[in-house]
């Protein structure tokens, strides 16, 4: 209540006013009742009687004026403490580089009554120095005529697993039916991996694009994801700034030329963005190149566009900096392009320290639409067909604090939700809204129906820790909350929306698992739940009836090991485990996944009735310990539940630190994928290697 009347210094103010009247009207009050006995005592001195409804009528009067502030205060603040009372009235246009250093100098100077860190401290001085326009080299390896495979591919393939049906994910490892497409260290390589003609025995690595890794050459090109569809590969990447520093001169390795050696001892993260777009038609020629300056948040890509996030620091605390240099700037094939400042807009609160920058880009046209925000640079980010979701930090400051000295730093955050609408390419500024507490990832929110549904975690310990879902219209404005979920001390693990209900997962010692009816948005509430040891850190539905959790096992509060369940969800007010498998710690060694953490290296087909995933091992032995790393594949029916497949690995027992990390499937073939080969089997017997192609390419 305090801090909402610090936050609020009008309805403070018009309190303090309402409280000086009541006492001021009180006093009346009791002069008026003294007054009323006073001549009360005359009358019966006198032996007269009294008229006593005119001063019932002044006594009710004075009553009521004296309450009246205090009832209208009172609904002020009910009103300014009802959660859907939100408002977006927190966006503040840009018209010149002063309005920013402004904006800028007013956000510090609050920072600093209210609190004694810095937080405006840019993380590069280095971004906006320009790079050469980056031609991509490519090495043939062989060649599709060469080797006679110019027949197609099969339309029966795994695509990556992604939460929003129509929106794609980049990932590491892609195929078309044809092709494997993969990034191994600093180069994206082309193998090919099934043709109709051939089926699997055509596997061979066919082209190899290599970057440079070299810090000081100012070429360096570190390729993070992949996007494909029938028409093209694309490569997106970072390209770093560094600062090298000269340290000596060395011959060169024949002797006859001096290299002059530099140090690279600091660099800029993700100072440029590069996009990079293959013609498959043309046997993956370069087609068109785009460059964004600053860091990298996250992307998306729908049917022929693709959405880029990024963020750029401005340092503001250099008073020299021109911040012109900062702004949002892309290239299409060296065509630069930079952002004006009537198109960016601030968000009240938000450290203003970098450009948010979201770029829609009609890869069939090249046309790029551009959206700038000054403020939180995000790290949470979820995209509907409709709309992109970013979340951060929104910061509250005491607005008297600059007139009244207090001893302690009085402030607040709340989560910030910047919604921006997407359509065909096109990009641009919606909506903005604030609810308490920290989403845990991108599964976290979900748009269904127009309203936005999102859980959050406040707290650290104890019964300081507080889990809310809440439920948002379009406006982001705050329909019903539904507070304290989960038991004292625990913490959210897992979310999926899925329709009109959410599945939650929290843990301390045991891994409740709720699950949340949402057809009434005015009105969630938890329709069941499960209590089972160890908790899912990860959930995928496989159809309205069955979830499939991702976690681990509990070991009286520990972790057990990796766990892998099927929670049947068709009574929703009487969830229950259908099926799961646990590598106990004591059997199998020190397992650990990657699904746990990155859903698209999670391969699941119902139609292929498989569930596979990455799954490595440290064990101990008589020499010391040993390292295996492959795929785990099981099997999997709605009658039969789990039972095993395989475990595919690439080495036994290796010292070469082999590391299988992703598994596809084309027809009825099954690969794996490690930073050294390709290898397929049949997904009937996923353990018998039928061919194999070396990646490692010297």
């Amino acid at each position: 209540m305090m801090l909402f009347l610090i936050n609020n210094p009008v309805i403070a103010f018009a309190l303090l006013v309402a409280i000086g009247f009541t006492v001021f009207m009180g006093a009346k009050v009791v002069e008026e009742i003294k007054m009323n006995q006073l001549l009360a005592r005359k009358h019966q001195q006198m032996r007269v009687k009294g008229e006593k409804t005119g001063f019932r009528f002044r006594l009710a009067g004075l009553t009521s004026a004296t309450l009246a502030p205090i009832a209208l205060v009172a609904i002020m603040v009910v009103a300014g403490l009802n959660p859907t009372m939100t408002k977006n009235d927190d966006v503040i246009k840009i018209r010149t580089a002063n309005d920013i250093r402004q904006i800028y100098l007013d956000f510090s100077e609050k920072l600093n009554v209210n609190y004694s860190g810095n937080i405006l401290t840019p993380r590069t001085a280095l971004d906006g120095m320009e790079m050469d326009f980056m031609t991509t080299t490519g090495t043939n390896v062989l060649t599709g005529s060469e080797k006679g495979y110019t027949s197609s591919g099969s339309d029966d393939y795994s695509t990556t697993n992604t939460q929003v049906i129509g929106v794609d994910e980049m990932d590491n490892v892609l195929t078309d039916g044809k092709y494997i497409y993969a990034i191994n260290e600093n180069q994206v390589q082309i193998s090919i991996a099934y043709t109709v003609d051939q089926g699997p025995s055509v596997l061979s690595l066919y082209k190899t694009f290599d970057y440079s890794s070299e810090a000081c050459s100012g070429e360096q090109f570190y390729p993070t994801g992949l996007y494909v569809d029938e028409e093209r590969l694309i490569v997106i990447g970072n390209q770093y700034l560094y600062n090298c520093e000269y340290y000596s001169t060395e011959p060169s390795v024949d002797g006859d030329v001096m290299i002059d050696r530099y140090m690279p001892y600091w660099y800029s993260q993700s100072s440029h963005i590069k996009v990079l777009v293959f013609d498959k038609a043309s046997d993956f020629t370069l087609q068109d190149e785009y460059r964004m300056n600053g860091y990298f948040t996250g992307t998306r890509k729908i049917d022929n566009d693709l959405y880029i996030v990024t963020n750029n620091y401005i340092p503001l605390n250099d008073e020299e900096a021109n911040i012109d240099d900062y702004l949002s700037t892309y290239s299409v094939n060296g065509v630069e392009v930079k952002a004006r400042y009537e198109d960016i807009v601030y968000i009240d609160g938000t450290t203003p320290n970098s450009f948010t920058t979201f770029y829609g880009i009609n890869l069939d046209t090249t046309e790029i639409d551009v959206e700038t925000i000054l403020g939180d640079s995000g790290y949470n980010l979820y995209v509907s067909n409709d709309n992109i979701y970013l979340v951060g930090e929104v910061y509250y400051f005491w607005p008297l604090a600059n007139m009244i000295r207090v001893d302690e730093p009085v402030y607040d955050y709340k989560t910030a939700i910047l919604k921006i609408s997407i359509d065909n390419g096109s990009v641009e500024f919606s909506k903005f809204g604030k609810i308490s507490g920290h989403p845990l990832d991108q599964f976290a929110m979900d748009e269904y129906e127009g309203n936005l549904r999102i859980t959050t975690t406040t707290g650290w310990w104890g019964e300081s820790i507080n889990n809310r879902l809440y439920v948002l219209n379009k406006d982001l404005e705050v329909v019903s909350v539904l507070e304290n979920l989960g038991k004292v001390s625990e913490r959210i693990q897992s979310t999926r929306f899925v329709g009109e209900y959410a599945y939650l997962v929290t843990f301390l010692q045991t891994d409740p698992f709720y699950v949340i009816n949402l057809s009434d948005p005015q009105n969630p509430f938890v329709e069941g739940e499960l209590e089972i040891p160890g908790f899912s850190s990860y959930l995928q539905p496989l159809n309205e009836n069955f979830m499939l959790g991702i976690g681990f096992g509990d070991s009286k509060g520990g972790t057990q090991g990796l766990k892998i369940s099927v929670y049947d969800i068709t009574d929703k007010s009487n969830p229950v485990i259908f099926d799961e498998v646990i590598f106990d710690y004591a059997l199998f060694g020190w397992a650990s996944s990657s699904a746990t953490y990155e859903h698209k290296d999670l391969l699941v087909s119902l139609a292929k009735g498989i569930i596979a995933l990455p799954f490595s091992v440290y064990e101990e032995t008589e020499a010391g310990y040993s390292y295996n790393s492959g795929i785990l594949v099981y099997n999997f029916d709605f009658e039969n539940g789990f039972s095993l497949n395989g475990y595919v690995k690439h080495a036994e027992n290796t010292q070469d630190n082999i590391y299988v990390y992703k598994a596809k499937f084309i027809s009825d073939y099954f690969y794996t994928i490690s930073n050294k080969y390709i290898k397929v089997s049949t997904i009937v017997d996923t353990e018998t290697i039928l061919y194999s192609t070396n990646l490692k390419v010297e």
